[in-house]
């Protein structure tokens, strides 16, 4: 599947069972792409990139599960400039040659999902627990980490995904705290 088409179906379930959700951004420009890369040194691989030209970020949406917000143009490189700064030279998980390829797109709280421009592999990184690859299939690339989410929206309810480590989230619109927006919780919902 496309990232259009994953977006398509991620859009039908907001507007379909989540209308108090926020909109979602518009797009960012070409214009806005050419600035990152001169600032990046390089080109995100082209799913993001064609996320970005659909949805400039998703807001305060919550897209990937278990509560991942992806990141616009200027929350990327306000987010790189943090991971740079403050990634460890000593990680073992990481090659210091690798870090200036590594840019986040995503964001839940200070942990960063990162993709390598060079490959389009995913990673995540908090500053307490250092840098990882991500290993599950779920994480092989932007796509296949969108795609999951738009096959699973399309879905019938309940929209229960199982992550790596047997971890079951829910997908509801029924939140007592957020009804009628889309939320992502461990806490299956009647």
């Amino acid at each position: 599947m496309t990232v259009e088409e994953s977006w398509e179906k991620i859009e039908r379930w907001i507007a379909q069972h989540a209308p108090e959700e926020a909109p979602l951004p518009a797009p960012c420009t070409r214009a806005d792409l050419e600035l990152l890369y001169e600032s990046l040194g390089g080109q995100l691989p082209e799913d993001v990139e064609r996320s970005l030209l659909r949805h400039n970020g998703s807001g305060l949406t919550v897209i990937l599960p278990p509560k991942y917000t992806l990141l616009g143009v200027e929350d990327i490189l306000r987010n790189r400039a943090t991971w740079l700064k403050y990634a460890a030279p000593d990680d073992a998980n990481l090659e210091e040659g690798d870090k200036p390829f590594l840019v986040p797109f995503a964001a839940l709280s200070v942990i960063q999902l990162l993709v390598d421009i060079r490959t389009g592999r995913l990673g995540w990184w908090d500053i307490e627990q250092g840098f990882a690859w991500e290993r599950d299939p779920f994480w092989r690339s932007f796509t296949s980490a969108l795609d999951f989410v738009g096959n699973l929206l399309a879905s019938p309810p309940p929209w229960i995904a199982t992550l790596p480590g047997d971890e079951e989230w829910e997908v509801t619109d029924r939140h007592p705290d957020f009804p009628g927006a889309l939320i992502w919780t461990e806490d299956l919902v009647d």
